[in-house]
């Protein structure tokens, strides 16, 4: 024998009213899905975006808070300085530079030896002069001589 169990009317109200509350759910969600996207398949994307004032989105970037939460060690990880110091020093020709720069260097750095050298000798055959009691030989520079 089957026994059937009878509901009690708020119960199948119940039942009932949930039924219909996540049909209607399922209803609204699809409706909306296919609003939405007929509504972005008929917008102008590139009139929306040239309102957008990005200036004004950039103020209220906090520029700090992003460098605090990079991993810097990662990112210059990534970096071959290797090549990168390669690309630099093709780029602005350093061996040309080294070569302008040094050789002018070198042409200052002669001529002041040759300048105190001559300070020198000059100063020890003072020295010398002195301690043999030579007469003072300094000699200004000799008049230049006149062709007839």
């Amino acid at each position: 024998m089957t026994r059937y169990r009878v509901l009690h009317p708020l119960d199948t109200a119940g039942r009932l009213a949930r039924f219909a509350l996540g049909a209607a759910a399922d209803v609204t969600d699809t409706v909306i899905r296919r609003l939405t996207a007929a509504v972005v398949d008929r917008m102008d994307l590139d009139e929306l975006v040239s309102r957008v004032d990005v200036n004004r989105i950039a103020e209220r970037v906090d520029v700090d808070r992003i460098a605090a939460r990079l991993n810097l060690d990662a990112v210059l990880d990534r970096i071959d300085l290797a090549v990168l110091t390669k690309d630099v020093l093709e780029e602005i020709d350093l061996g040309r530079i080294v070569r302008d720069t040094g050789g002018g260097m070198a042409d200052e750095t002669v001529h002041g030896l040759r300048a105190r050298s001559m300070r020198a000798d000059r100063m020890v055959d003072r020295i010398a002069d002195h301690l043999l009691r030579r007469p003072d030989t300094s000699v200004s520079e000799p008049p230049h001589r006149q062709t007839p």
